[in-house]
């Protein structure tokens, strides 16, 4: 077990509403700091103090009930990121089947020109990573997802599209991603998956749950 870690900065947004912020400990590697962050988010999720439990990029936000004590809670908090056992971390394991190219991967032909590779090197080099979901934005299950090979790197478009469609598979800068609805979306997009990402009747209803790590498959 590693004790007496780095300490985060915390703070308040309001009476209800603790922030730890991991951003600033430059001991630990950000992927480390994440998967710890996403550890006591799915510990803290259980508890029935809090309304809800938001990790972000090597942030957690706590929404409390009126009845919490945020020293209190902030103290609990610190003794669990500092007394962290990696061992002990939960994740589920998914295996996305995707289909490359043509019709299905609208940008796979100008990544690989980008990224001076072929089509099918690009296809191989993104099959061929393990892949961390860090956190959960921008719409319901859209998860951002960490991992993405350094070869494949690109900033976003310079123009945004106005709809990508379901179930592409996009990247950009260091993460790739699911498009879980049709969305507006500025990704290069390489693929497709008929996975179901985001489904309100189920629960949870979103596939990805920030810690899960994930394979993608060509289809």
């Amino acid at each position: 077990m590693t004790s007496a870690l780095p300490a985060p900065h915390f703070y308040q947004i309001d009476n209800a509403t603790l922030v730890l912020d991991a951003s600033a400990i430059s001991a630990l590697d950000k992927a480390q700091k994440q998967r710890m962050i996403n550890a006591l988010a799915r510990q803290l999720l259980l508890q029935p103090d809090y309304v809800d439990v938001v990790s972000a990029d090597q942030t957690l936000t706590l929404y409390g009930r009126s009845h919490l004590e945020l020293e209190r809670v902030q103290h609990h908090l610190l003794l669990m990121w500092q007394q962290f056992d990696e061992d002990s971390s939960q994740s589920q394991f998914h295996e996305i089947k995707v289909q490359y190219g043509g019709k299905y991967g609208l940008d796979l032909a100008s990544v690989a020109k980008s990224c001076g590779l072929s089509e099918r090197e690009v296809i191989n080099i993104h099959t061929s990573g393990l892949y961390t979901v860090d956190f959960i934005g921008f719409q319901p299950g859209f998860a951002y997802i960490s991992g993405l090979d350094s070869r494949l790197q690109l900033p976003r478009l310079a123009t945004p599209r106005t709809l990508v469609p379901k179930g592409s598979v996009a990247i950009a800068a260091d993460k790739t991603a699911v498009y879980p609805a049709n969305s507006p979306g500025g990704w290069h997009i390489i693929g497709h998956t008929e996975q179901t990402l985001f489904d309100p009747s189920k629960q949870p209803p979103a596939l990805f749950a920030p810690g899960d790590t994930l394979r993608f498959v060509e289809a």
